[in-house]
C-alpha cells in the first residue's frame, strides 16, 4: 500500500514513471560513456534531433519533472548515482533537449589554490552548467559559475563564441 501510494505522489502517469526510468538509466550509463566516447562522440549520442519547444504549461510542468528527477537520482550518493555537475548537466542537458528546449551546456575550469606548508599550490577544478539564450539556466550558484574560464560549449553558435572570447579576456559571462 504505501508503494503506490508513493507512486502516486510522485507521478501523475505511467508517461512520467517512464521519463524516470529513462533518467534513471542515462545516469547509470553516463560514466560508462564519458569514459568511452570523446567529447564530440558523447555530446552527439546525448543530443536528439531538434525538435521545435511550444511553451505550453504541460511542457513546463514536464521541464520541472525531468529537473527533479534528476536532482533526486543524483542525491542518492551511492555508487554512479552520487551528485556531480557533469552527471546533472549531461542528464539535464539531453532531456530538455529532447524536450524541445534550445539549451547548450558548458564546461570551465579554474585554478584553485590550496596551501600545504609554506608552499602554495595550485590545482585546476572544472564545472559544468546550461546556458540557454545566453544566460545560466537551472544553475543554483551563478556567481560561482562566473569564477570559471569557458572551455568548451555544446553546440557552439555565434552567441556563446562571443561570449567565450569575452570570457577568455576576462570579461565574466553576464
Amino acid at each position: 500500500m504505501k508503494i503506490i501510494r508513493k507512486f502516486r505522489l510522485n507521478f501523475d502517469s505511467s508517461d512520467e514513471f517512464l521519463l524516470f526510468l529513462q533518467i534513471f538509466f542515462l545516469i547509470t550509463i553516463l560514466p560508462f560513456l564519458i569514459k568511452l566516447l570523446s567529447m564530440p562522440q558523447l555530446m552527439k549520442t546525448l543530443t536528439p534531433e531538434a525538435r521545435k519547444f511550444n511553451g505550453e504549461l504541460n511542457c513546463r510542468g514536464l521541464k520541472d519533472k525531468i529537473v527533479k528527477y534528476t536532482d533526486y537520482i543524483l542525491s542518492r550518493n551511492f555508487w554512479v548515482y552520487k551528485s556531480s555537475c557533469l552527471k546533472r548537466s549531461l542528464t539535464l542537458y539531453h532531456f530538455l533537449r529532447k524536450l524541445g528546449i534550445d539549451i547548450q551546456i558548458c564546461f570551465g575550469i579554474r585554478f584553485e589554490k590550496f596551501f600545504t606548508g609554506s608552499k602554495g599550490k595550485k590545482k585546476i577544478e572544472g564545472h559544468a552548467w546550461l546556458l540557454h539564450n545566453g544566460d545560466f539556466f537551472l544553475e543554483a550558484n551563478s556567481e560561482m559559475t562566473r569564477t570559471y574560464k569557458m572551455t568548451y560549449c555544446f553546440p557552439e553558435n555565434n552567441e556563446s563564441k562571443d561570449k567565450d572570447k569575452d570570457n577568455r579576456s576576462g570579461v565574466h559571462l553576464s
